[in-house]
């Protein structure tokens, strides 16, 4: 009984919140407004993620380890580069956001860089 009077104030509660105008925000501009080139690319790039997801997650079993992980770092190339298109702006105007991101550009470089030396010491050690 008390847990069906908890939903019931839950419930309750939800659409007086979801009915309320005043807590509504205003859109800046109208939904129906053509797109910049940043937004497309970061739908895109957000899309080409999940779709990524979705590969790793439906190809379980099938493929190996190594190309789960290969996958993973796609993902986090893609981030990467969407951060950069989202913030590079703050370059120009920011001298420090722009040192952190090279900064951070190198690291996410020489993560890659450590996968692909990963493989090519694994090649050697099974031609051995």
């Amino acid at each position: 009984m008390r847990l069906g009077a908890w939903r019931a104030g839950f419930a309750l509660f939800s659409i007086s919140l979801c009915c309320n105008r005043a807590l509504a925000q205003q859109l800046p501009r109208p939904i129906e407004a053509e797109l910049t080139g940043r937004e497309k690319f970061l739908a895109v790039a957000i899309g080409t993620m999940m779709l990524c997801g979705i590969l790793s997650f439906v190809m379980r079993g099938r493929i190996s380890e190594r190309t789960h992980v290969a996958i993973a770092l796609f993902v986090v190339l893609i981030g990467g580069f969407s951060l950069l298109v989202l913030f590079g702006g703050t370059l120009y105007d920011v001298p420090l956001a722009a040192a952190l991101i090279l900064l951070l550009l190198v690291g996410m470089f020489k993560l890659m860089s450590t996968f692909e030396s990963g493989l090519k010491t694994e090649r050697k050690s099974t031609k051995d």
